[in-house]
């Protein structure tokens, strides 16, 4: 890998980017790790609620015997896609300086940074694929730097986050039985989960904060990393 900046990006960048993104991921680490506190008493009681705070695999399957599908599909579906166009926009803007931060965010995504390097441009056809089996926030990031046109990024991210959600729902129901019995578990020692949650959350983001770790750390770089 060398110091150059083979993958260009837009030599004039509005300014006020750079701040709103940061300011949005931390609104939603703060929604999704506010959602880790609570799950023990929301799951149960505001299980859309939870949903529209932390919609990760554990509370779709969770939620899944005690909610109706539409509504799980609008919410966890627009709490999913929340930080697709921010990481987009990111890796569109700040091209090959995006993919270095990403590096140091998302140490596991190399081997596909790696790739998306590749100056052929062979890496594109693989996007779609990635977009539709894991839109998350590196693969996002990437589709902004090689360029996939927006309306397609935003169908394929559709596309994969409403089958993701079925696919959640459809193990939920073949699991519903014993998802119940441990929903009835989590009501019987709700405090102690509520309490053993908020000592792991506030643990694990003092870690990141102070080893500047994770997105939490990563955006504290971020205006650094790629500021102008």
């Amino acid at each position: 890998m060398t110091d150059a900046d083979p993958i260009p990006a837009p030599a004039d960048r509005p300014s006020w980017f750079l701040p709103v993104a940061g300011a949005a991921i931390i609104c939603l680490v703060v929604a999704n790790n506010f959602g880790n506190v609570i799950w023990a008493e929301w799951v149960i009681d505001q299980p859309l609620g939870l949903l529209a705070l932390n919609s990760s695999n554990k509370y779709l399957l969770a939620t899944s015997v005690n909610t109706d599908l539409i509504p799980v599909l609008v919410i966890a579906t627009l709490r999913l896609m929340a930080p697709d166009p921010l990481f987009y926009g990111i890796g569109y803007l700040y091209g090959d300086r995006a993919l270095r931060w990403a590096g140091n965010v998302f140490p596991g995504i190399q081997p596909v940074i790696e790739q998306a390097r590749a100056e052929d441009g062979s890496f594109r056809w693989l996007m779609a694929t990635l977009l539709v089996i894991m839109p998350n926030n590196p693969v996002c990031l990437i589709a902004g730097v090689v360029r996939v046109p927006f309306s397609r990024f935003l169908t394929l991210a559709l596309v994969g986050t409403v089958g993701r959600i079925l696919l959640m729902r459809v193990i939920g129901s073949i699991f519903a039985d014993q998802i119940e019995d441990l929903l009835e578990v989590v009501a019987r020692y709700q405090r102690w989960f509520l309490l053993a949650s908020i000592v792991f959350v506030v643990g694990y983001v003092a870690y990141q904060a102070t080893r500047r770790k994770g997105l939490i750390g990563a955006v504290e770089e971020l205006e650094e990393d790629l500021g102008d």
